[in-house]
């Protein structure tokens, strides 16, 4: 299994949930991770498999991976707490 987020435009919010387009999937609706104002136009990254939501909204699209705030240790927790980590050697 790969993780993988998404670059993706928001197009607006919901009672609680964020709309995105993203090139390869296009609209999709997604849980945000935490509260934060998301702009239309702007840029988030999104990602599929989080354990409660078909799609999480993460933090703003950055211009280099290091800036990029996409919840790594939440990542860590649910390979952890599934014993995935074996299946990636």
């Amino acid at each position: 299994m790969v993780w993988r987020w998404y670059d993706a435009v928001v197009l607006g919010e919901d009672t609680g949930l964020v709309r995105l387009w993203e090139p390869a999937h296009g609209e999709v609706v997604a849980q945000p991770r935490r509260a934060q104002q998301r702009q239309p136009g702007t840029r988030a990254y999104v990602s599929a498999g989080l354990p409660g939501a078909n799609w999480w909204v993460a933090g703003s699209a950055a211009a280099k991976a290091e800036d990029a705030d996409v919840e790594l240790d939440e990542v860590e927790r649910f390979y952890s707490e599934r014993d995935l980590w074996d299946d990636l050697m």
